[in-house]
């Protein structure tokens, strides 16, 4: 492997394609609505594409703010810049290169999604300078940050979200913060740590973080509940009854994500973790058919 080839790795590691993964979700309101015009389908495309650039961008900007932090870290020590792979000049020069690529997909987008994406880049970097210093704050940052991504999927394509599944959205992705701190804090047990370098929390949040994760994922499934049983949402199925099966699979997802957590099996970020989980496929799966089917029969 040549030099070239070797810092190309380190490049592509700190952007974290792989949370990518993360910005499909701008394409919830499409789904949601039935809408699937191929233009619009474009221009959700085109939002995860922004999406994504700007959140390696922020990536890239708190591992330059997180730097010492993440060499005291058992896992993140060997991020390329903490390892000392690449240097803060190089990551510089990414994060102005992803910014004006940004603005390349941005021209002739909505002034609605626009915003969106300056107010997410905006709150990102207070979250990487100030917020995610504050405990439970932290986790509502985190949340409003995966909830934008659909709400701009929603302005780019000019479809309209409803208030329950945004309210569903804030309270998942508040979980899914949780269960991210709460990781956290079961690997500095591991590792005979008192305290998560560079956040708020120590060993005696635990408990505390565990039944927050708990209560706001199932309080999500009962918005969710909500959200299915609209008239909106009850008007775009032939057989709505059925995508409640989709409520009993989610509270075994997220109630399962939470025990997995709280055992220290999972490394780092849950939606990591459920991209190699074959059981988070499988409530994938479950999930689409049961939506195919609520459409077609």
């Amino acid at each position: 492997m040549t030099l070239k080839n070797f810092k190309i790795i380190h490049i592509l590691r700190i952007l974290r394609p792989y949370q990518w993964v993360k910005n499909v979700l701008v394409f919830t309101p499409l789904l949601m609505s039935h809408n699937f015009d191929f233009s619009n389908f474009i221009l959700s495309a085109k939002a995860f594409i922004i999406f994504s650039l700007i959140a390696s961008s922020i990536y890239v900007i708190n591992d330059i703010m997180d730097v010492k932090s993440d060499r005291n870290h058992p896992f993140k020590k060997y991020r390329p810049l903490a390892a000392r792979l690449i240097t803060v000049n190089h990551c510089r020069v990414l994060v102005l290169i992803l910014l004006t690529l940004s603005i390349i997909f941005l021209i002739n987008v909505n002034k609605e999604f626009i915003i969106i994406i300056i107010s997410y880049f905006i709150l990102s970097n207070l979250y990487t300078f100030f917020f995610k210093k504050i405990i439970i704050i932290d986790l509502l940052i985190l949340s409003l940050l995966y909830t934008s991504r659909i709400l701009g999927g929603g302005y780019i394509a000019d479809t309209s979200t409803s208030l329950s599944l945004l309210l569903f959205s804030v309270f998942f992705f508040t979980s899914l913060a949780a269960v991210k701190r709460l990781t956290e804090l079961v690997n500095i047990v591991r590792f005979k740590k008192k305290r998560i370098h560079g956040r708020a929390y120590t060993i005696k949040h635990k408990k505390m973080i565990y039944w927050i994760a708990i209560l706001t994922g199932w309080i999500s499934i009962l918005l969710l509940i909500f959200h299915i049983n609209s008239p909106v949402v009850i008007k775009q199925y032939s057989f709505p009854n059925i995508l409640w099966i989709i409520c009993f699979v989610m509270l075994f997802w997220i109630s399962r994500i939470i025990y997995v957590s709280n055992k220290g099996q999972i490394k780092d970020d849950p939606i990591v973790y459920a991209i190699s989980d074959k059981i988070s496929y499988l409530c994938l799966v479950i999930i689409l058919f049961i939506f195919w089917l609520g459409v077609t029969i």
